[in-house]
């Protein structure tokens, strides 16, 4: 967990890094000017990766009599689409509404990233290999769980909250004399 919030921490500062450099290299014109074309230039980011997920997780399944039980290295992220942001401006203060989460997981690539612990047959002379497509039925499964427990674990919920913070602090730096309010309808996210 240390881990993740390490990087999502490092991914805040990145983007909070590449605004001020924005900000500070952007010709000074007119407040009211600009302020539309620097709300589409926050859109235009398109993504803000607000965690990223590495999580090993056991793979226990069976087809028939035949057993296995491995261990999988999830890698993932929760992501807003900033694209899908829906701004209001009313005068001095702009009105943002924080968009639904995309939650990607998949198999990690790196090496050793799944082991097979054991496989087995409840017939005492019976074969306990199991098939590749059968193996990846039971990952996806696997990977479906994990999904679900993302949700109950409140990782979504830490996630949405620290991207209405990222979203605020973007757009207030970005509009600088703008009070920006950034709400999130679905503070728990919406379970895919």
């Amino acid at each position: 967990m240390k881990t993740i919030y390490r990087i999502a921490i490092l991914a805040v500062m990145a983007v909070a890094f590449a605004v001020g450099v924005w900000i500070w290299m952007s010709p000074k014109l007119e407040r009211v000017k600009l302020s539309a074309a620097r709300i589409e230039n926050v859109r235009q980011m398109v993504q803000l990766s607000s965690m990223r997920i590495y999580e090993e997780i056991p793979v226990k399944g069976n087809v028939g009599k035949r057993h296995i039980v491995a261990r999988l290295t999830l890698e993932g992220s929760i992501d807003f689409d900033l694209e899908k942001l829906h701004i209001e401006d009313a005068g001095d203060t702009l009105k943002v509404t924080l968009p639904p989460e995309t939650v990607s997981l998949r198999e990690s690539t790196r090496p050793g990233s799944y082991t097979v612990i054991d496989t087995w047959n409840d017939n005492f002379f019976g074969s306990g290999n199991i098939s590749t497509q059968e193996e990846n039925r039971m990952k996806a499964l696997a990977i479906e769980n994990a999904r679900k427990g993302i949700y109950s674990k409140g990782l979504v919920r830490r996630a949405r909250s620290e991207a209405v913070e990222s979203v605020r602090s973007l757009l207030s730096a970005s509009l600088p004399g703008k009070t920006v309010i950034v709400t999130d309808p679905t503070p728990e996210g919406r379970r895919q």
